[in-house]
């Protein structure tokens, strides 16, 4: 008793400390999710607002194109006038851009010089040291935001010196731009609103209806005009991107899941296992109390009141030791042949073995330790049928299913015993076997169930023996059962 209340209160404890780990296998797993889904979104949105910045550069460097394109036109249609365009830092730190365009006039006969400037200025720097010159232009330098925007600046100061020559092709923009967004992997589909003081170019990709979640991008080329540009959200593109880190994020968390799955899978068969050995300790201690205390009284008797005892008393206590000590034999024999099948040495001893000789010992055996009524009855075919077996094994293997049949069979027991060439069966018309615990009843210490009854006395390594036996000779076995109508085990002979 005080065994088994030390048993409970392990497995108290053993549950308790499952619970602890399978909270935190979760938690560790729904942590390292929500890590990889936070670190996933932030580059989704870094790469989203990477996609905007290289759709508005691509719409200035396309302007600036343009601009080449028509300032190339212009040389080759011989001299209108010059353009300077020149950039500087002033003093508060902010970027200045002067444009000077000098053009050609005939006035009654004279030619005359007509010059127009126009001075383009960003915002003051909030921790301007004052400091102009070299000095100013050089920290300028160090910072790459103040690089761009002097960039954007003297772009711009070319934009307009060119407009006094020639007015901006806005088809040709277009095209550039169309061609532009297909680098990016853009569809090319968009709406494009060139918007000047005196102009407005309106063009829409013939089939393309923008929709809710269009997204508008504008670049201001000077103070007077600027382009608009509308475009569908580029998700599907960033997402396509992504395949690649999605998917590897998707197999690390997978393959966490599969690893965290399978560590508590295996702690709870370990558990199970633990439990199982635990009830086979207490069986088999049990078991082993029970032929011994007989055996040990039925000596008792005959040590101290042999004399008197009659022959025939004196024969049936010699035959009570006997018939225990054969019970403790072959309990010894199941748990030290479960031992030797796991080395490497286990060998069966094959040779020819008459069917009906050997199970006849089996079923007197049987009969003579039941403690109820029973029937036995078998159909041998052809009546000396021989088999290529083990001989202690196999008597093992029907002793163990006999056994069985007789012990799950309720009042008197029916049991039938059919052999051949092709297979060996019993059948017993018991109580019979859940189909839920079918799959469970060859496993090592495994008992099926009987509710709240415990008078059905065994450890739990008979099925398990009679499998593996019958493997070893290179057999098989099947079983079929009905819960209140009986079981059928079948050894296929191959």
């Amino acid at each position: 008793m005080e065994d088994e209340r030390d048993n409970c209160v392990f497995l108290q404890v053993m549950n308790a400390r499952l619970k602890y780990i399978g909270v935190l296998v979760v938690v560790a797993l729904l942590g390292v999710a929500a890590y990889q889904a936070y670190w996933l979104v932030e580059l989704y949105h870094t790469m989203n607002e990477q996609m905007d910045n290289n759709i508005q550069e691509s719409m200035r460097v396309v302007d600036l194109k343009e601009v080449f394109l028509r300032l190339k036109g212009i040389e080759g249609n011989g001299p209108h006038g010059e353009m300077d365009v020149s950039a500087g830092v002033e003093k508060d730190g902010s970027i200045i851009a002067k444009n000077v365009t000098t053009t050609q006039v005939v006035v009654d006969g004279d030619t005359l010089e007509q010059k127009t400037g126009v001075v383009l200025r960003s915002s003051p720097q909030p921790e301007s040291d004052s400091t102009a010159g070299d000095e100013a232009f050089m920290k300028m330098l160090e910072d790459q935001i103040s690089v761009t925007e002097l960039a954007s600046m003297i772009q711009r100061g070319l934009h307009l010196g060119v407009d006094r020559f020639e007015g901006t092709r806005y088809e040709k923009y277009d095209t550039l731009l169309t061609a532009g967004l297909q680098q990016l992997g853009l569809n090319g589909k968009h709406k494009l609103l060139c918007i000047k003081v005196d102009t407005v170019f309106d063009y829409v990709t013939p089939g393309y209806v923008p929709s809710k979640r269009a997204r508008q991008y504008t670049y201001d080329w000077a103070n007077y005009g600027r382009y608009e540009l509308t475009i569908e959200p580029a998700t599907g593109l960033v997402l396509q991107e992504m395949a690649g880190i999605l998917s590897a994020s998707g197999l690390i968390v997978l393959l966490l899941g599969l690893a965290f799955y399978f560590l508590i899978s295996t702690i709870l068969k370990q558990r199970t296992l633990d439990e199982m050995k635990t009830d086979f300790t207490n069986n088999i201690t049990h078991e082993l109390k029970t032929p011994i205390a007989v055996a040990y009284a039925a000596n008792d008797v005959l040590l101290n009141f042999g004399e008197q005892a009659d022959e025939a008393k004196r024969r049936h206590y010699l035959t009570l030791c006997k018939q225990q000590l054969e019970r403790l034999s072959g309990m010894a024999e199941q748990i030290l042949s479960m031992s030797m099948e796991r080395r490497k040495q286990f060998r069966l001893n094959i040779e020819d073995v008459n069917f009906s000789e050997l199970l006849q010992p089996v079923i007197e055996q049987q009969q003579l330790k039941a403690d109820k009524p029973v029937i036995l009855t078998t159909r041998i075919e052809p009546e000396g049928l021989t088999l290529q077996a083990d001989r202690a094994h196999l008597s093992n293997i029907l002793n163990n299913l006999i056994d069985n049949a007789i012990k799950y069979s309720p009042g008197e027991a029916h049991v039938e015993i059919t052999a051949s060439s092709a297979a060996i069966s019993v059948t017993d018309h018991g109580m019979g076997i859940s189909a839920d615990k079918l799959p469970h009843i060859y496993d090592k210490f495994y008992r099926v169930p009987t509710g709240d009854l415990h008078d059905i006395k065994g450890y739990g390594l008979g099925l398990f023996y009679v499998k593996t036996m019958v493997e070893k000779h290179g057999w098989s076995i099947d079983v079929s059962s009905t819960r209140g109508e009986g079981t059928t085990f079948t050894i296929i002979i191959l």
